[in-house]
């Protein structure tokens, strides 16, 4: 029984369809036939996917005749098929809810298509009649909604109804200047980007469910005869690329209705022509309805109609101008993303040479976090990232980027990976064959899919873990997203778009004291969700003097940077405190609400609710006030005050670790990834209290019981981390007979591997160059024999050396291969140790080395690049389809330099002893 228990403690989360990486799969111009469709998911399946997101796109040049229409009944049944297919392997199958981005496509009508707001203002003197008939300049056929003149003393006449069809006005002016305001709907003439055939067309008002509603209508038809056994699992919405939205045919009633007084009387403040505050405070009003009916006319209609069709929603919320945290909730599955190469960054990593090393922006976790923080106050299991796009120039996108990519997204909370991406190409396709504009290339086409299968072992024994138990964050932060709405600084249209690539305008520039007091929050290790007026509302609580959320449990809530708050939120929060929640505010309450409604009534209803507080100075600069049964603490430091309420922190950060934490009953589960150049070899202390903690290696799945101690109701757990590495913790409140982890020092000097190589390229092209021997290693691109077919060669050379037993004895060796281009499989005497695909690019031989002649091979694959460039100088015509290279240019790659590639060492025997429990033990922490 007592090795049962211990089998059992050291087993990892089953890995399911959904903690496999999944990937976005393109249908070029869907040209896909059943044998090509069953072929690639079996290629994807072998390579570790569980699923696949069906983008449908434009087509291939020359391959007209195999394009299907969208939602045609030969669509539907390719649809039906990949399903099948799919479910028989043991994947799943999402799809976009249209063709390309944005919604849209050829049935929505000009009324149901997306529009905006122009304006015309026309001067008028006393007893004049406007000659120009009240028409837009800039959208001749754009339809009036209103014409208001404003007296000089502020006077208001609604002139709409005296414009006849042909636009002119019948009004003298009455004593006095008077400006006249038209307001006009437009639409944005935006068609939907990279359309597949059958879906090409306007894109839809995103501010109407009656035009989404329509939209959707086609889907429900064509899509209503698949059983239920056999739909997608998710309906999915691409990021939101609506541009100049910013009006609808029913706004000015919606305005009316949710802010209490007609927008028409206001025009000249939404122009910009009143009062600085007038102006903010009806720009806000209408950013706020605005942001409103991207949630309650699209996003939660579009999720209910999917839940009518038996399936899920998931949604890249970002770029909406709404509060990013209520869109993200309202889906099943909320989706960020990443984009461009800066995120390389984050792990201290650069870009290979060609591509640039900011491309795509700022990376910054804010924006990423309120995918996560959604996810995990809903108590939605999932929240996924489209991962990988732009991370490089086409072909320059090693394995070792990709894991430092999506280290950072596992800390931020993303626990369902989709890769951008795999199109679809079929067999006959020459190499590379179809490709996507925008990278990164996985599919098997690109040179280190042979080693790709390593990548996702490793992601989806992380993902097992990150999609068990609960998120463990110890605070809630409240997003002052009315001090945004406010703010003109960064807008766009009238408009904020919540982007994840721009963070440092629409969150730094605008919320300065905000994104400082969540930086520090990070960087001193504590962890927390955002949270917003509505989700306050809505799904947090508090019980024995907890904040509770639907996926957890939070010490307090943290307001920094709040200027502007609207009463009922205030109001809420005070309710918590009663309840027994703690509230810290960095800084100072808010003074002052939003909006411009009601303005003197609600301003009373916030000072009545911040008269309930009576503060006591507790400690220099900082105040407390009792409140029921909880406090509020107001200061400068968010961190003293939060030591005063016994928050924890996770203090391993400060050695350069990046973490997050889970708890699964009365477990808490950790993933720790080291993007710093320094080794972690060290007593680390963990702010909860274990009786054991287990530790696995998930590049290598060595699992075993940690060492650990206890201290000052902490546990302290011995960790070695290489730069680079990444560990897994589970803990346990029983000590069980299991292994023990194995940490290792190194016991001796290095052997170098010097001598004969023997290189034979396995696989690649455009062909395999010969076999050959070499003496020192260098990249195979410098090689004077056969050097411009080396040049040129994109693929998998296999070295193999025999070495003798080194001089000195040890426990156990480590292979550490130097420098590689750019990831290996290895074998010594016919034993696979496995892959390297990223740093330390080191393997483990698990015992010492008996005497004797050994066989080393080391199988090392190069980038596709140098195989691009090559098709280049040659003009080879494969760009059969839109193409373009990372800064958005005519793609060519005829002058690229060509990238090392090979095995460039030094290769050295490390040996390494067994470090001992007790010596261990004696090491300061």
């Amino acid at each position: 029984m007592q090795q049962r228990s211990a089998s059992h403690d050291l087993l990892w989360p089953t890995s399911s369809s959904s903690a496999r990486p999944w990937t976005r799969w393109w249908w070029p111009g869907s040209a896909v036939d059943e044998a090509e469709i069953s072929r690639q998911l079996e290629e994807l399946a072998m390579a570790g996917f569980g699923g696949v997101e069906i983008s449908p796109i434009y087509g291939v040049d020359g391959e007209e005749a195999r394009s299907i229409d969208f939602l045609s009944p030969q669509w539907v049944a390719m649809l039906r098929h990949t399903i099948r297919d799919a479910h028989r392997l043991g994947m799943d199958v999402d799809l976009i809810c249209g063709t390309g981005w944005p919604f849209g496509g050829p049935w929505v009508a000009d009324e149901d298509a997306a529009a905006r707001c122009v304006f015309e203002i026309y001067t008028v003197a006393e007893g004049e009649q406007l000659a120009a008939p009240i028409v837009s300049q800039a959208e001749p056929h754009a339809r009036l909604q209103a014409l208001i003149a404003f007296a000089p003393d502020g006077q208001a006449l609604d002139l709409s109804d005296r414009v006849d069809a042909q636009g002119r006005l019948d009004w003298v002016a009455p004593p006095g200047q008077w400006q006249l305001y038209a307001l006009f709907q437009a639409g944005t003439g935006q068609q939907v980007k990279r359309a597949a055939p059958g879906g090409a067309g306007n894109v839809v008002d995103h501010f109407s469910a009656k035009s989404i509603a329509r939209y959707l209508a086609p889907f429900e038809q064509a899509l209503a005869a698949l059983p239920a056994d056999e739909r997608v699992r998710c309906y999915f919405n691409d990021s939101y690329e609506v541009y100049g939205a910013n009006w609808t045919a029913e706004l000015l009633a919606e305005f009316e209705r949710r802010r209490g007084y007609d927008l028409r009387g206001q025009l000249p403040a939404l122009c910009g022509h009143a009062a600085p505050e007038t102006i903010s405070r009806v720009r806000s009003d209408y950013r706020q309805t605005i942001a409103e009916l991207v949630l309650q006319e699209f996003v939660e209609p579009w999720t209910a109609w999917t839940h009518g069709q038996g399936v899920l929603s998931r949604n890249q919320a970002h770029g909406s101008p709404g509060n990013l945290l209520d869109l993200y909730a309202a889906a099943d599955i909320p989706e960020t993303e990443t984009f461009g190469t800066d995120w390389l960054r984050l792990a201290g990593l650069d870009p290979l040479p060609g591509t640039p090393a900011h491309h795509g922006g700022v990376a910054d976790i804010l924006g990423c976090k309120m995918a996560s923080s959604a996810a995990h106050l809903t108590g939605k299991p999932l929240c996924s990232s489209e991962t990988f796009t732009w991370l490089g120039e086409h072909g320059k996108v090693p394995l070792a980027h990709m894991k430092a990519e999506l280290d950072t997204q596992f800390v931020m909370g993303i626990n369902h990976l989709f890769f951008h991406g795999t199109p679809f190409s079929p067999t006959a396709a020459d190499w590379p064959g179809w490709l996507f504009y925008a990278a990164t290339h996985v599919a098997p086409s690109n040179s280190w899919w042979r080693d790709l299968p390593a990548l996702n072992d490793y992601i989806s024994r992380c993902q097992a873990l990150l999609q068990a138990g609960q998120p463990d964050n110890d605070l809630l932060l409240y997003l002052p997203i009315f001090d945004l709405w406010a703010s003109d600084h960064g807008a766009k249209d009238l408009l904020h778009f919540l982007t994840p690539h721009n963070t440092r305008q629409w969150l730094d520039e605008n919320l300065p004291d905000f994104t400082a007091a969540a930086r520090q929050l990070w960087d001193r290790g504590y962890s927390f969700d955002f949270v917003s007026d509505q989700l306050l509302a809505d799904v947090i609580d508090v019980a024995e003097q907890q904040l509770r959320s639907r996926g957890g449990a939070h010490a307090a809530l943290v307001i920094a940077g709040c200027t502007l708050m609207p009463p009922e939120t205030l109001t809420r929060m005070l309710d918590l405190a009663r309840q027994g929640a703690a509230i810290v505010v960095v800084g100072a309450l808010p003074q002052d609400v939003p909006g411009l409604s009601d303005l003197a009534e609600r301003r009373q209803q916030l000072r009545d609710a911040l008269a309930e507080l009576t503060f006591m100075s507790i400690q220099d600069d900082i105040l407390e006030a009792k409140l029921g049964q909880g406090r509020v603490l107001v200061g400068p430091n968010v961190e003293i005050m939060l030591q005063m309420l016994g928050v924890r922190r996770e203090s391993i950060v400060d050695a350069g670790i990046e973490l997050t934490r889970r708890r699964d009953e009365s477990r808490h589960l950790y993933f720790l990834s080291n993007p710093s150049s320094q080794r972690l070899d060290q007593w680390v202390s963990l702010p909860i209290q274990a009786a054991s903690i287990v530790i696995c290696d998930p590049i290598s799945d060595r699992r075993g019981l940690g060492l650990t101690r206890a201290s000052n109701e902490q546990t302290e757990i011995y960790l070695q981390l290489a730069p680079g590495e990444s560990l897994l913790l589970r803990t346990l409140d029983q000590v069980p007979e299991a292994p023990r982890w194995q940490y290792l020092a190194t016991a001796g000097d290095t052997v170098t591997l010097a001598g004969e190589w023997r290189v034979d390229f396995i696989a690649g092209g455009l062909a395999l160059p010969e076999s050959t021997t070499i003496q020192n290693l260098s990249s195979w691109t410098e090689w004077t024999d056969q050097n411009e077919l080396l040049r040129s060669f994109a693929g998998t050379a296999r070295y193999t050396i025999m070495f003798e037993q080194p001089a000195s004895s040890a426990d156990m060796w480590a292979l550490d291969l130097g420098e590689i281009a750019y990831s290996a499989r290895v074998r010594l005497d016919g034993q696979d140790l496995g892959t390297c695909y990223t740093a330390p690019f080191r393997v483990l031989v698990p015992h010492d080395l008996p005497a004797g002649q050994h066989q080393l091979e080391i199988e090392v694959t190069n980038l596709m690049a140098n195989r691009l460039a090559a098709l280049d100088r040659e003009k080879q015509p494969w760009r059969k389809f839109f193409f373009v290279d990372i800064h958005y240019q005519e793609f060519d790659a005829a002058n690229w330099e060509p990238l090392p590639s090979g095995l460039l060492g030094p290769v050295q025997l490390v040996p390494l002893r067994r470090l001992q429990p007790d010596e261990l033990m004696a090491a300061e922490r």
